[in-house]
């Protein structure tokens, strides 16, 4: 597995080297604050970091280091969506126009394909008890079982007992494999811990995992537009 996702990492850079190549335009603004946005254009991916020059007007609080950045790009006809940090911004040139101005920005973890669609969810604590199996993404004796209380388009939602539990931080990326009722095939995707939490006057942690698409984008979306079949079979008609 870990060399499944070593190999996805190394696929998603190569996409967004050749968005580089080609000067895609891309729109960037700050996590976390509203209205605070621009529009770059990719320049270069180096070891360290990702170059992009200005398109229109240079947006100050966005080049000040340090700064969370969501970049979402088009490419083949497809959107994506990475994360980064900024790294500052320099001159290129005398003019002092915005274009002459290259934003660097940290090399990103993940590119992901930016989805719009309406986001399911489903409460599965009235269904008969069902179970995940964890496995971490690089080190497999990491592994855990867990019953899952909802799930949707976007992630699950899980219950496990502490003392069962391997050391787990927010962010990191396990493989889950889940066989729903009604279903022949089992679900396995890669989904990255959001939350942890105690249940109170119980010995269960309480979870929420993200689903992260990966370079198998088909195969992901298969699995999302399954789990989408999923949630309408359980849910009356009407509601």
């Amino acid at each position: 597995m870990a060399c499944r996702t070593l190999l996805r990492r190394k696929t998603q850079l190569t996409l967004l080297a050749q968005a580089c190549e080609q000067g895609c335009e891309a729109r960037v603004r700050m996590r976390g604050r509203r209205g605070i946005s621009g529009t770059l254009r990719l320049a270069a991916l180096e070891r360290d970091g990702v170059l992009a020059t200005w398109r229109g007007r240079r947006v100050p609080e966005i080049e000040a280091e340090g700064r969370s950045l969501e970049v979402r790009f088009t490419h083949g006809g497809e959107s994506y969506v990475f994360h980064a940090v900024s790294r500052g911004c320099n001159g290129t040139g005398p003019a002092g126009a915005a274009e002459d101005f290259q934003l660097k920005l940290s090399l990103p973890l993940r590119v992901e394909r930016a989805r719009r669609r309406q986001h399911l969810r489903l409460d599965l604590q009235g269904l008969p008890r069902l179970k995940g199996t964890f496995t971490h993404v690089v080190d497999a004796r990491r592994q855990f079982e867990a019953h899952l209380t909802d799930i949707g388009d976007r992630g699950v939602g899980v219950k496990a007992r502490q003392a069962e539990l391997p050391q787990l931080h927010t962010g990191d990326l396990f493989w889950v494999d889940v066989m729903l009722p009604g279903e022949d095939r089992r679900f396995e995707f890669i989904v990255r811990l959001v939350h942890l939490r105690p249940v109170d006057g119980t010995d269960e942690i309480a979870m929420g995992w993200a689903f992260q698409p990966t370079d198998e984008l088909v195969n992901h979306e298969r699995y999302v537009r399954r789990l989408e079949a999923f949630i309408a079979r359980q849910k009356p008609s009407g509601s």
